[in-house]
């Protein structure tokens, strides 16, 4: 079982990995469900970790109806990410419809050649799931974080489920959304290779950037030990 931490931050991103985390998606401004990393954070983060670095990239906070020059940007963005050691980008759009283009998915996928690629949680908006993993599949993509179209992934465990079952091998279903150390385990009693999160405290108020906290992600990693044993 592996477990990727969502950090917004050089200290969470050296706490998940000084505590066993897989790999980092780093991002900033995760009171606004995250937004791209400025430079310095890339910088400080991609230098200093060993683990995997996914860097999120996300323009602006909102909905995922992007214009023209907003996916100019995103293609800058990724460009510039690509110039430091990461591991992965992860991305996502949806047309006014609340379907993924085929053709960008594709753009996107040779653009990162050679990086894992992860499409986010716009996927939680998409009109049709189905149709969507099959574009997804077909473009290349890696993997898909989600929370099953619901509030939070243990409420969409089910189509999350179901999701993987239909996919196979061929694509990765990535669990995220509220899971924390009281209902990881539902996840991994599932069978999920992967589960995503951020471990910040429970009780951070929305409009407060959240922190890591080192116990909620120590917790979550014994849970992974102790099925793996």
């Amino acid at each position: 079982m592996k477990i990727e931490v969502c950090v917004n931050s050089f200290q969470s991103a050296k706490i998940a990995q000084e505590l066993g985390a897989f790999r980092v998606e780093l991002c900033q401004d995760l009171r606004l469900d995250g937004l791209t990393p400025r430079e310095e954070l890339l910088e400080q983060v991609t230098q200093k970790l060993e683990i995997p670095v996914h860097v999120l990239i996300r323009p602006r906070p909102g909905d995922f109806h992007y214009t023209t020059a907003e996916l100019k940007l995103i293609e800058q963005e990724i460009e510039f990410a690509k110039s430091f050691p990461v591991s992965g980008i992860v991305v996502g759009y949806l047309s006014p419809d609340f379907r993924p283009d085929s053709l960008l998915l594709k753009e996107w996928r040779d653009q990162c050649a050679n990086l894992e690629l992860t499409f986010h949680r716009a996927f939680d908006h998409v009109s049709d799931p189905v149709s969507a993993l099959e574009k997804l599949v077909d473009a290349g993509f890696d993997r898909i974080l989600s929370s099953g179209q619901a509030s939070n992934a243990l409420l969409g465990i089910n189509p999350l489920q179901s999701w993987q079952s239909y996919v196979g091998n061929r694509l990765e279903i990535m669990p995220g959304g509220g899971i924390h150390h009281k209902n990881a385990h539902h996840f991994l009693e599932k069978g999920f290779k992967t589960i995503h999160l951020s471990a910040k405290h429970l009780d951070t108020p929305a409009e407060v950037e959240p922190t890591i906290n080192p116990i909620i992600l120590e917790h979550v990693l014994s849970i992974g030990k102790s099925h793996e044993s």
